[in-house]
């Protein structure tokens, strides 16, 4: 078979396998507060949760070194990933990756950087020859004999801006869609004919996710506004969507039926996004459970101390009905945090939470009359030094 991953793996004694979604972390070359708040986070979490793999969701490091106004050298550039991937290949946890829109971006190529991932004890992604993206594979998952295949992950490069250059994000191409699917065939083929459950894991998040949301106002305290050609409707959770809205899913401009692919196929029961730093959702769409993993970094925007990953548990028995679970800074540390302060060391955003203050003394229409919206003046005063130690 072709396009597999570098290395076996298997359900453990125990009958599981836990697998450790880690979210945009947007780390920056120089070393500070930040950088070791989302050390703090990782080593954490590969010690607490004890993943048998572990999987960076794209926009993983920065080749660009700010204060000098410079790129980083491959030297330092090699550095900044290995000090992200040392929690977990120092215990011993393999790691794979999903390429993300701003990783590369003042780079070459996007395979520069895959050659020096490829450095990194563990490093589990090969790369599929003549498709479109960067570490494209399938990484089978195997029962603890190491017999017979059970389970699947598939490692997918979402790619970065609109192929056609009408603006938005990117859409996974026509090319990976017929590799998935013909790969898919083969692995069926070769499983007697039964589907492999699996999991695709890939950065930016596909427009159905906009099903398990419901319109609204801009009243809802709770509301978001959509992004992109959604952007001009407000959101909240639908019923059958669990875990933290942030902000609207940031899909692609152009639905190019990746979501339809997977149903005609029927091995994808869940997928996997990063790309959303504030969102942490889950929820079914056509049974296949659809999940929002929050920011890992400290680097760039964020909401207090949710950073955070989520962690995937398969079990031999019942492969395909997983459980997940978002894991947050603060369930780790606490208030405890070099890099943040003052008002956002509130249990939840402190936006949300200001808006329906607002809504509860009457005084949202009032401020909104005079020309000042609550988004504004929350606006002006986050910007303050008023609520900050």
């Amino acid at each position: 078979m072709k396009s597999r991953a570098s290395m076996d793996f298997r359900f453990n004694r125990n009958g599981k396998f836990r697998i450790l979604a880690i979210g945009d972390s947007h780390d920056k070359f120089t070393y500070n507060e930040k950088t070791e708040d989302m050390l703090n986070l990782l080593n954490k979490s590969a010690e607490m949760l004890k993943p048998d793999i572990a999987i960076f969701m794209g926009d993983i490091v920065s080749d660009w070194i700010r204060e000098e106004n410079r790129p980083a050298t491959e030297d330092e550039l090699f550095h900044e990933i290995d000090r992200i991937c040392e929690p977990f290949y120092s215990r011993n946890i393999p790691i794979g990756i999903t390429f993300g829109n701003h990783d590369g971006e003042r780079t070459d190529s996007k395979r520069y950087l895959f050659s020096l991932f490829s450095r990194i004890p563990g490093f589990i992604n090969t790369d599929t020859s003549g498709v479109t993206g960067v570490g494209n594979c399938y990484v089978p998952i195997y029962d603890k004999k190491n017999e017979n295949m059970l389970f699947n992950l598939w490692l997918i490069d979402s790619g970065s801006s609109a192929q056609d250059g009408s603006g938005g994000y990117a859409w996974v191409d026509n090319d990976q869609i017929d590799w998935y699917e013909n790969t898919c065939d083969e692995l069926t083929a070769s499983n007697g004919g039964k589907v492999v459950p699996s999991i695709v894991f890939q950065h930016i998040p596909v427009c159905e996710e906009y099903l398990l949301l419901k319109e609204t106002t801009f009243l809802n305290p709770y509301r978001v506004r959509g992004n992109g050609k959604y952007s001009k409707n407000f959101y909240t959770k639908g019923i059958d969507c669990h875990g933290y809205l942030g902000e609207g899913p940031c899909v692609p401009a152009r639905n190019n039926g990746q979501f339809r692919s997977w149903k005609s196929k029927g091995d994808v029961v869940a997928a996997v996004f990063g790309h959303d730093h504030l969102n942490a959702f889950q929820g079914e769409v056509e049974g296949i459970l659809l999940c929002q993993t929050k920011c890992s970094g400290f680097h760039m925007y964020g909401d207090g101390l949710h950073q955070g990953v989520r962690l995937i548990e398969l079990d031999e028995t019942r492969p395909a009905d997983l459980t997940t679970k978002m894991y947050y800074y603060r369930d780790f540390f606490g208030t405890k945090c070099n890099s943040i302060k003052g008002y956002d060391l509130l249990t939840d955003r402190w936006h949300t939470n200001f808006k329906i203050t607002l809504a509860v003394l009457g005084t949202a229409t009032a401020l909104t009359a005079a020309g000042i919206t609550a988004e504004k003046l929350y606006s002006h005063i986050k910007k303050s030094k008023l609520l900050k130690k």
